[in-house]
């Protein structure tokens, strides 16, 4: 056995002794997963990293993805080892064992599960949600790429896991994109939570499905320290142009015969039996014959490479305006002047162009429909910024919030709809910090033709929920926008990318008139009022955004005719400063929240917050309350669920009795 052999298994006993202490300390996590993972990690962030303990997010290292989040104990043990920093409160220390013995605690930045943003910078994104990992592992290293760093990124899956079809969507990602400085490691201990995995998560065939997916797939003995270390740094010897995937056949709950087989996931090692279970490692060690390795010598062996320097991104400049923007597309300009409309999705393509052509940093993603949501504008100018994520919107999203993770600034596009499957990852994003940028097109029941298999209803709801959390830096975790037009939707393109936490814009299919000044501005959180009829005894307000903006005003110019007047509000932004909109109906006023969306967008914003005062107005809701279908026209549907402009007019006119 050589040195660094005998290095490497004296290292993986120790850290699993350190991860079952963690986890009989903390009552609760999962050893047996760790214990699995004992000699990968070990060679991984003692010999084949490049990387800075004392700066565990340097832009030049090297990266590790735990995609099977649950069996972080086993690197927190390699943090307290080796004294890494890390930032909570964002004072940065180094690690200690006193830390390592708080994991789970609600005070310690050392968390059931890897999150960057509790301190703990080491890790690119919040992983634990099985299956996004590799993709995480797939944005960051196309980040790399963009920037031209020389890293290599690994990600550590779970054979269970692989059962997730987006790690397949990643695998598909990375083959497509070459992204060949991504390492898959499959932790194959062939047993799951509550059963042994199926035969199609057997490491043989995890190995042909690899292949079958455009990648060089080796298989190695997990915990065979020469094995590990000869195939990963022959990465791109094996590689042969394609991506590695290696394939590790491991024991779960390794050295430790009290936790052998099946039953023991997510099961710690009570007090009780600690001392037998720290025993049965140092058998393992007497088996290996390195009981007595030598501290010095381990350190001498076990040596940290230090990551290449790396440039910083060019710097950013101002974006050019709407009116510039159109004038420097012939075809726009035209249409444009001669219908007096563009829809905000068209506008969307339009910024994010004129963003790539200021902002180096910014890429882009789409899921194959670039051509409906003008991503296409980005794709055309900025290829080697634009990665076509075809239709896997999950690991799109996740994918995207390893490019944030990365020092870019990601815009990630497709219909609204197709957002929705990909919750889960948004939600998980966001627990990790990334800085995403999503645009959801084709909004609504407007949409018509297509049907409700295409149309976001419940998009809306479930974004304001984080819309009302703050993130880890005190914003929203995700301001939602909605335009009305195309110079609302330009200029709200450009304060999400000026924005530091996420956004999501809805923008609809349809071309819509002009409604704002070119310069116009649209602050987070306001709201603009586009009619005033405050001044009436009893005031009705129409609060709106989108395309149910147009309506609302068709509404009211019938309304007026009948002498009726109301007030209409563009309420573009979630959240929304509400109490100036309540004050335009004030006491004894009434609110009609207009929305072509499912309940829990802006009816319940402004009704939540009369909710929380005294002396507000009435609060009532128009949304879509019936499961919408096909239409010839969006007249038709706006029908077809009770939100048509006569519908509107009916809504007020009971108002107004009822006042």
């Amino acid at each position: 056995m050589t040195p660094i052999e005998q290095a490497v298994h004296a290292k993986a006993i120790e850290l699993g002794k350190l991860a079952i202490k963690a986890t009989t300390s903390a009552g609760s996590g999962h050893p047996t997963t760790a214990l699995s993972l004992a000699h990968l990690t070990t060679v991984l962030m003692y010999r084949m990293m490049r990387w800075d303990p004392q700066h565990p997010d340097a832009r030049g290292s090297d990266r590790l993805v735990l995609s099977e989040g649950h069996a972080v104990p086993i690197v927190y043990a390699a943090f307290a080892d080796l004294g890494v920093t890390i930032t909570p409160g964002g004072e940065g220390r180094s690690m200690t064992m006193t830390d390592l013995m708080a994991l789970r605690s609600i005070d310690s930045p050392i968390d059931g599960h890897p999150n960057p943003m509790l301190g703990f910078p080491f890790f690119d994104a919040a992983t634990g949600s099985l299956g996004q990992g590799l993709s995480v592992a797939a944005g960051l290293a196309a980040a790399a790429k963009v920037a031209g760093l020389d890293k290599t990124i690994y990600c550590i899956i779970g054979d269970g896991e692989s059962r997730e079809g987006q790690i397949w969507e990643a695998m598909d990602f990375i083959a497509d994109h070459g992204l060949t400085d991504v390492v898959a490691i499959f932790n194959c201990n062939t047993l799951g939570q509550s059963d042994f995995v199926a035969d199609a998560q057997h490491w043989q065939e995890l190995q042909r499905k690899a292949e079958a997916f455009n990648w060089m797939a080796i298989a190695i003995d997990g915990h065979n320290p020469a094995e590990i270390e000869d195939t990963l740094r022959r990465r791109v010897e094996l590689g042969r142009g394609k991506p590695l995937c290696v394939v590790a056949r491991t024991i779960k709950g390794w050295g430790v015969s009290t936790l052998a087989g099946m039953g023991h996931h997510g099961t710690p090692v009570t007090q009780d039996h600690l001392e037998a279970a720290l025993g049965d490692l140092d058998q393992e060690a007497q088996e290996l014959g390195v009981q007595n390795a030598d501290p010095a010598t381990i350190d001498d062996v076990l040596t940290i490479t230090p990551p290449p320097a790396a440039a910083a991104m060019p710097g950013r400049s101002e974006p050019s305006g709407f009116e510039a923007a159109v004038a420097a597309e012939p075809k726009v300009a035209s249409t444009l002047a001669d219908k007096k409309m563009m829809s905000p999705r068209r506008a969307f393509g339009l910024a994010l162009k004129a963003l790539g052509a200021a902002d180096p940093s910014v890429v882009a993603l789409d899921a194959d429909v670039k051509n409906s949501t003008y991503a296409l504008d980005f794709a055309e100018a900025y290829p080697d910024r634009y990665f076509e994520a075809r239709i896997a919107e999950q690991n799109m999203i996740s994918a995207a919030a390893g490019m944030s993770s990365g020092g870019m600034l990601p815009f990630a596009s497709t219909f609204g709809r197709f957002l929705e499957r990909a919750f889960d990852q948004i939600d998980m994003a966001i627990v990790g910090g990334a800085n995403l940028k999503l645009v959801g097109t084709h909004v609504g029941v407007t949409l018509a033709s297509d049907g409700p298999s295409q149309m976001a209803l419940a998009d809306v709801a479930f974004m304001r929920a984080f819309a009302h959390s703050t993130d880890h830096r005190g914003n929203p975790a995700i301001t939602v926008l909605t335009p009305s037009d195309a110079v609302s939707a330009y200029a709200m393109v450009l304060a999400m990318a000026a924005f530091p936490s996420a956004c999501y814009l809805r923008a609809v299919r349809a071309d819509l008139p002009l409604l704002y000044e070119a310069d116009a501005e649209f602050p987070f959180g306001g709201h603009k009022v586009l009619r005033n009829a405050s001044l009436a005894d009893r005031p009705i307000v129409l609060v709106s955004c989108g395309y149910m903006v147009h309506s609302c005003l068709k509404a009211a110019e019938t309304l007026a005719a009948n002498g009726i007047d109301v007030t209409v509000v563009d309420a573009y932004a979630v959240p929304m400063a509400a109490a100036p909109v309540l004050a335009l109906a004030g006491p004894g006023g009434t609110i009609i929240a207009v929305e072509d969306s499912y309940v829990g967008g802006l009816g319940s914003e402004l009704a939540e917050a009369a909710a929380s005062e005294r002396d507000t107005p009435m609060v009532q809701s128009l949304a879509v309350h019936v499961m919408p279908k096909s239409g010839r026209t969006p007249d038709d549907v706006l029908g077809y669920v009770h939100l048509a402009v006569g519908d509107i007019v009916a809504a007020v006119r009971a108002a107004a009795t009822k006042s």
